[in-house]
């Protein structure tokens, strides 16, 4: 029991660590108008890994939004995420590449919000280059990372979900 407990754990960390690395290194193009946030491709985990998963990326968007130009009002963009992960959790028996659209599309209303209320930006057309640059990450790329782990077994190996 305790070994399957700090094993969750472990995840969490390594998930937030992950998510918060990969913004840091890549803020150029982790952040405003035109954005392909590299860390959301680890969406992809959350229907393999379940509430480690869960837990850690929302954690690691909050360290990662740290960093943000917009200031302090980012930090607010882990509810948003926070939400789109839950449905992607939830629809992960029904089709994974929905959930990972939906979290897509969620967090870029709210992405496309904030660059409206900090830079005056017009809110459609900010909402769809966000939206792009983000499906290529999320769903995309994450996408291709929840299919090849699935493919390696890799839930059944830390055995979870």
């Amino acid at each position: 029991m305790r070994y399957a407990h700090s094993r969750k754990i472990s995840l969490c960390v390594v998930c937030c660590a992950l998510y918060a690395v990969l913004v840091t290194v890549f803020a150029p193009i982790s952040f405003q108008q035109i954005q392909v946030r590299v860390a959301n491709s680890l969406i992809g985990l959350v229907p393999i890994l379940g509430w480690p998963a869960i837990c850690g990326l929302a954690l690691g968007v909050f360290l990662g939004n740290l960093t943000s130009p917009l200031g302090l009002i980012d930090l607010l963009s882990v509810l948003p995420s926070l939400l789109g992960l839950l449905i992607v959790y939830r629809l992960r028996g029904v089709s994974v590449l929905l959930g990972l659209q939906a979290y897509s599309t969620i967090v870029s209303a709210w992405v496309a919000y904030m660059l409206m209320l900090v830079f005056n930006l017009p809110y459609v057309v900010t909402f769809i280059y966000v939206l792009l640059g983000v499906s290529v990450a999320t769903t995309g790329l994450g996408y291709l990372l929840y299919k090849s782990l699935s493919r390696l077994g890799v839930a059944h190996l830390l055995r979870i979900g």
